[in-house]
This record gives C-alpha cells, sequence and structure tokens, in this order.
C-alpha cells in the first residue's frame, strides 16, 4: 500500500509538472494586456534601477489580478490573418487524416488478409522507411516534388502524409488481432475481399482508425519544417509556423492564440480517448 501511495504521489507531481505550463497559458490568456507586459517582460527599469535592482525575473501568476478577454478579441476579431493562417492548417490536415485513414486500411488488408509472395519482405521496406526522420526523406520529396511541379503547392506535404509507412504499420498489427477463423468463415460462404473488407475488417477497426486518425492529426496540425521546405507564400503558410513569428515582440497576443491553437486537438483527444487507448492497444505499440 505505501508503495502504491508514493507510486500515486509521485505520478501526480510529474503529472502537475508537465501541464504547468499549459495552465500558465490558459491563465495568461485572460490576463489584460499591462498586466502581461508587467509579468513577462525581462528588461528592468527604471524604478528598479532606483531600488538597486539590477535582475528581473519573469513573473507567472496562476490567478489574474482581473479576468479580461482583450486578448481573445484582438485574436479572433482583430487579426484577420491568425484566422486566414487557421483555415490553412484545417486545409492541410483534414485531406492528411481522411487520406491516410483510408489508403493506410487498404494497404494494411493487403498485407494481413491476402495471400502473396513477399508480403513480409515488403511489409520490412514500410518499417524502415517509417523508422527514418523526417530530415532524411524531406529532400527526396523536395526533388520528387519539383519533377511534378508541386514544390509550391499543399499536395507537396499532403500526398506524403497520405501514404506515411505509420498508418499501415499501425492498422496492420490491429488487424491480426482479428482471429482468422473469421476469415475463414467468410471465404467458406462465399464472401470475397470486398464482402470481408465491408463487413468483417471495418466494423472491428474503428478504434484503431480513430486512433491513427487522432495521431495523424496532431502531427500534421503541428507541422513546421515541412511547410517551411514547401510553401514560400505567407499567406499559405499554416498557422503552427505563424505562431513562432507572433510570439516576437507580441507576448499579450501569444497566449490566447497558443489556446485557440490548442482547443482542437485537445478536443479530439479528449473526445476520442477511450478509441485511442484500445487502438494503441490492439496494435501492440508501447
Amino acid at each position: 500500500m505505501k508503495k502504491s501511495r508514493f507510486a500515486s504521489v509521485v505520478l501526480t507531481a510529474l503529472g502537475l509538472l508537465f501541464i504547468y505550463p499549459l495552465i500558465v497559458t490558459l491563465v495568461s490568456s485572460f490576463m489584460s494586456e499591462m498586466e502581461i507586459s508587467l509579468n513577462y517582460t525581462n528588461q528592468v527599469s527604471l524604478f528598479d534601477l532606483a531600488q538597486n535592482i539590477t535582475t528581473h525575473y519573469l513573473n507567472m501568476p496562476l490567478i489574474p489580478r482581473e479576468v479580461s478577454l482583450s486578448q481573445y478579441k484582438s485574436v479572433l476579431f482583430l487579426q484577420p490573418t491568425f484566422l486566414l493562417l487557421l483555415l490553412n492548417s484545417v486545409k492541410l490536415t483534414l485531406p492528411v487524416v481522411a487520406g491516410q485513414a483510408v489508403v493506410s486500411l487498404l494497404a494494411a488488408y493487403g498485407f494481413t488478409a491476402w495471400r502473396w509472395k513477399f508480403k513480409d519482405v515488403v511489409f520490412s521496406f514500410y518499417v524502415l522507411v517509417m523508422l527514418m526522420p523526417l530530415q532524411a526523406v524531406i529532400v527526396p520529396n523536395y526533388i520528387i516534388a519539383d519533377m511534378l511541379g508541386l514544390k509550391d503547392s499543399y499536395l507537396a506535404i499532403i500526398l506524403p502524409g497520405v501514404f506515411a509507412p505509420f498508418g499501415v504499420f499501425l492498422l496492420r498489427q490491429s488487424l491480426k488481432s482479428i482471429p482468422d477463423a473469421y476469415f475463414e468463415a467468410a471465404r467458406i460462404d462465399g464472401g470475397g475481399h470486398f464482402y470481408i473488407f465491408l463487413h468483417i475488417v471495418l466494423p472491428q477497426m474503428k478504434s484503431g482508425l480513430a486512433a491513427l486518425s487522432m495521431l495523424t492529426f496532431i502531427e500534421y496540425w503541428n507541422l513546421v519544417d515541412q511547410a517551411a521546405v514547401f510553401i514560400k507564400d505567407y499567406f499559405r503558410e499554416p498557422l503552427s509556423v505563424y505562431l513562432s513569428r507572433m510570439a516576437s515582440g507580441r507576448t499579450g497576443l501569444i497566449f490566447a492564440a497558443s489556446c485557440v491553437y490548442l482547443f482542437f486537438p485537445l478536443w479530439f483527444l479528449v473526445m476520442g480517448q477511450k478509441d485511442l487507448e484500445i487502438g494503441i492497444e490492439l496494435s501492440g505499440v508501447k
């Protein structure tokens, strides 16, 4: 009992430590511009020098002195660029999520239910590509996008995302949890691949598809490197790139902008937490 209580205390403390920056961001988003300037400036004022204070530390209070919605008003109504780039993030992320779910499920079915030679060898190449870091594949992607005339297009990011190997790996592992007896019974009854896929595989893959959709959404909602390489037009960038510039010199807006930006992935995770846990458990991914 003592060990379990100690473990609970340690895990709770670690959880609070990791969630602390999120709490500070949320609280600071309801502060006024003046209070944020006083708390987060690192410049020493004349009044500090008069009191022989040469070092000024950042103050991160968890309760605002006065609740204000001025930051959200500025971000949502006085910053049209923010909403435009938020829409750009949606245009980039949703096609990747939908396309990867369809392509990965079909490919995973081919690697699991179909009986063909060398499928294990081909799948090994999938895993090899999946283990390669983004920096190793972004240059070949750039060369291919240039050859196809897609260098300055969203398709240069969407197409590699749709055919990413991680989704195939995740769903194949989930498909392997379906007993072979189901497939054999369907074949004995005369069912073809379309019938098996539609009536056996698809109903049992909802949790796996939900887990893949959430993980893909978070990954491409936060993309920076691909956007910096492939998108040159300032007004076509996703919001993830714009936030880094917004943070310099406009501290009063960055907290509200970050909260709006974080709302969608957090809502996605909270609403689908059970499906995410089941999908990852079935896939065997640690």
